[in-house]
């Protein structure tokens, strides 16, 4: 059994260390009660806030297990709260909170500004502490040990945005990406593909720009394939800074049927896109449209990489 005198002279200790290093302190909670839930204890009031913003978080950097954290998982923190489902940590390729093929969006009060973090798991055990309780000291250091990324979103109210730590420390392009997404106030009738490029060490070696298209069949790379209308030439998103992100907005191209897969490549201003890499085609949900959000990520040796999230719309609208 976890001793709570323990966990309380643990973070005495903390809240000691947090004032000499000078951060981490004096920042609310992200998670309010109902409606926003996010699963934050009882949740607190969010002056300023009258809406919420739907976020989904994404770990799409190969190389920063080795390079940026030696303990090889993430945490995610919103503000002073993990994000982790999976122990806390956010696994490469996969949307935190997520299941295959499922990337869980979160709930946080919209209209003010939150703080996004990513630690090394830190992996101390021991009695009081469990995973993602670094975040309780984000955006400042926790025993020491800094965080690896960090920015400052300003949703607006009744939003989704994504939030990829992507790129590489290889080529100076590691940190968080941020892209704005449709909103669904009323579902779409017909099947659509929401392309991101979060891939900024491929596009600055491959021309600049990343394109995405369908695949007729689950082959990787795909052997046939057709280039997504208005998603052939998708330039990457700035990194963002400590201080402040530049939302970038997602590409939505209308999809006739669904197909067997999708893919990633080069992008290309006419034409088709070259296939690099492809993965099968998500399973749909059952009662709602076929909505599908792909990631371009870098993957290792310079290589390219896709993730592909069913999106949902049934009891996440505004």
């Amino acid at each position: 059994m976890r001793s709570q005198l323990v966990r309380l002279a643990i973070l005495g200790a903390l809240a000691v260390s947090m004032s000499a290093c000078g951060g981490g302190t004096g920042s609310s909670l992200p998670y309010a009660g109902p409606p926003n839930n996010g699963g934050g204890g009882g949740g607190t009031y969010q002056s300023g806030s009258n809406g919420q913003t739907l976020l989904r978080v994404i770990q799409g950097s190969p190389d920063v297990v080795t390079a940026k954290n030696p303990t090889g998982t993430i945490d995610i923190c919103v503000d002073q709260l993990s994000l982790g489902i999976l122990g806390g940590s956010a696994a490469y390729g996969k949307p935190a909170t997520s299941t295959a093929n499922s990337g869980t969006l979160v709930s946080i009060p919209g209209g003010i500004p939150h703080t996004i973090s990513a630690y090394p798991t830190l992996g101390i055990g021991g009695p009081g502490l469990e995973a993602g309780e670094e975040c309780v000291a984000a955006p400042g250091q926790y025993f020491g040990i800094k965080p690896i990324a960090v920015t400052t979103i300003v949703p607006g109210n009744n939003v989704r945005w994504t939030v990829v730590l992507a790129g590489t420390a290889a080529t100076n392009s590691f940190g968080f990406y941020v892209f704005i997404e449709p909103s669904f106030v009323i579902a779409p009738a017909g099947s659509e593909v929401i392309s991101h490029n979060a891939a900024p060490a491929f596009s600055s070696t491959h021309g600049g720009t990343v394109g995405f298209g369908t695949c007729s069949t689950s082959a990787t790379p795909c052997v046939t394939a057709a280039t997504l209308p208005g998603a052939g030439s998708l330039s990457p998103p700035k990194v963002a800074t400590p201080g402040a992100s530049t939302p970038k907005a997602a590409v939505t191209s209308p999809l006739a049927a669904m197909p067997a897969g999708f893919y990633d490549g080069a992008g290309v201003a006419m034409g088709s896109v070259v296939p690099v890499f492809s993965v099968p085609a998500p399973n749909a949900l059952a009662g709602q449209p076929y909505i599908v959000d792909l990631y371009a990520i870098d993957a290792a040796a310079g290589g390219l990489s896709l993730v592909a999230v069913m999106e949902q719309t049934l009891g996440y609208g505004f």
